[in-house]
């Protein structure tokens, strides 16, 4: 079953029935389901998928051959990269022939970048006037957007679309457990974070315990050991990762704060921070309107998030097979505030993508700042800003067993006062558990107020 991608889909078709010459990007993180998109994309096209291997450069030649010769119907021995491209785009110079080299980096990484020259090569001056579609896909994003997209690239400037393929949102995953509930859905989306190869492994005629046990809290399971695998796929010192990820796991968000429980020299922590954040795991969280300096470090990738905050800290109950009898003490108590903020997560993306907006958005965040008046720390969940006017819709959001009251209302007011500013405020309230009666009676009263359920976003 094929979910999602409708957006890439289109501008990927309107694109092959250009009839010309186009070059095409495809990157996003391991197991975000670069390769299904490809390969339904070309599905009864005509076309050559090469996947590169972690291999020498002539083992990847002989691949390539191969792949050649299959489209062809007999067999080729190219001598070299030159010569395979060449030939490639004479299968082109009549009809349409899409060629797509999968997992690009291996075979770039292997000789310093010298294939993209010979790429760029071939494009600039033999592939002009030819039908060829040339698609580069790759699971390292830092080297896809340095050393292929980058100015300094023998590429820059030469590729015609860049697709940048992201988890799948709320909506689409849930779209993977039908049966579940609107909260298991949404927990499901926070413990796989959109990646559709981990949805795929749940079962929905399975209880959501009974799969988070089977898929994960089992040493023998594939995304027991997924962090790790994937940080050892970019990065060497993964020990050093770890202990930096489980440190703001466990609510460790500045620099000092990391350094300290993660076991780091100060100086030494932001080059890894910055190399987690190039791919995508980690980013800094800054106030709606305020400086970077305010900002906050977290796991934005929900996957990592999750591993970090529920496995990091139960292995050896993990590992001794014990976690059939822990769950409903290390793992259940711990779901509601672990989705607090995936929720405030799934419920700006329906603001963002699926609401009836009052006006259009120019950006869509969260606020927090000290306050003067209620002498403590305060934070608005979602704050979003009209891009026509100063207008703005502040946002509550609980994911908690016990419905939401209009106590909620007069502490977000008092919260707006607080974050300052022109223009009038919309208060919307997003809650698991719906809201009390004498709230659903104020807000059909006022129409500046607006009660989501979860239910609500989940069946828009």
């Amino acid at each position: 079953m094929f979910i999602g991608r409708g957006v890439e889909l289109q501008r990927l078709e309107k694109m092959y029935k250009s009839n010309k010459l186009e070059f095409a990007t495809v990157y996003g993180r391991r197991r975000v389901g670069k390769t299904t998109l490809i390969n339904h994309f070309i599905k009864g096209k005509r076309s050559i998928f090469f996947a590169c291997q972690k291999s020498s450069p002539s083992e990847n030649l002989a691949e390539l051959s191969h792949q050649v010769s299959t489209f062809l119907g007999y067999g080729v021995t190219f001598p070299s990269f030159t010569e395979a491209f060449r030939a490639i785009v004479r299968y082109a110079i009549e009809e349409r022939l899409l060629f797509v080299i999968d997992e690009y980096p291996y075979l770039a990484k292997k000789d310093d970048n010298v294939i993209s020259s010979i790429i760029q090569n071939i494009l600039d001056h033999e592939a002009k006037e030819s039908k060829l579609f040339l698609i580069l896909s790759g699971s390292s994003v830092s080297f896809m957007e340095d050393e292929v997209l980058g100015k300094e690239s023998p590429l820059h400037g030469r590729i015609t679309a860049q697709f940048l393929v992201k988890p799948f949102d709320y909506l689409d995953s849930s779209r993977f457990v039908p049966s579940y509930s609107s909260a298991d859905k949404a927990i499901v989306y926070g413990v796989t974070g959109g990646i559709p190869r981990y949805l795929e492994l749940f079962d929905d005629s399975e209880s959501l315990k009974e799969n988070l046990l089977y898929n994960i809290f089992d040493s023998n399971s594939v995304l027991f050991n997924e962090r790790e695998n994937y940080l050892k796929e970019e990065f060497s010192e993964v020990s050093t990762y770890s202990s930096i990820l489980n440190a703001i796991a466990n609510g460790c968000t500045k620099v000092t704060d990391i350094a300290s429980r993660a076991g780091i020299q100060t100086g030494a922590l932001p080059s890894y921070l910055k190399k987690l954040k190039g791919v995508g795991v980690i980013d800094k969280l800054v106030p709606l309107g305020e400086s970077e300096k305010k900002g906050i470090w977290r796991i934005c990738d929900l996957f990592f998030r999750f591993h970090s905050f529920f496995v990091s800290r139960n292995i050896s109950t993990i590992v001794s097979a014990r976690m059939g009898e822990s769950f409903d003490k290390v793992v259940s108590p711990f779901i509601n505030d672990y989705m607090g903020k995936v929720f405030e997560e799934i419920s700006k993306q329906y603001i963002q993508r699926y609401a009836d907006l009052p006006f259009p958005l120019s950006l869509v965040g969260t606020w927090w700042g000290g306050s003067r008046t209620l002498h403590k720390e305060i934070e608005i969940d979602i704050v979003a800003e009209s891009a026509v006017s100063s207008d703005k819709i502040i946002g509550s959001v609980k994911f908690r067993e016990r419905k939401t009251g209009s106590e909620e209302l007069d502490l977000m007011r008092s919260y707006s006062r607080e974050m300052g500013g022109a223009g009038n405020f919309l208060y919307w309230f997003f809650s698991k558990s719906g809201f009390d009666e004498d709230f659903k009676k104020l807000a059909t009263e006022d129409k500046s107020i607006r009660l989501y359920t979860i239910d609500d976003i989940y069946h828009k």
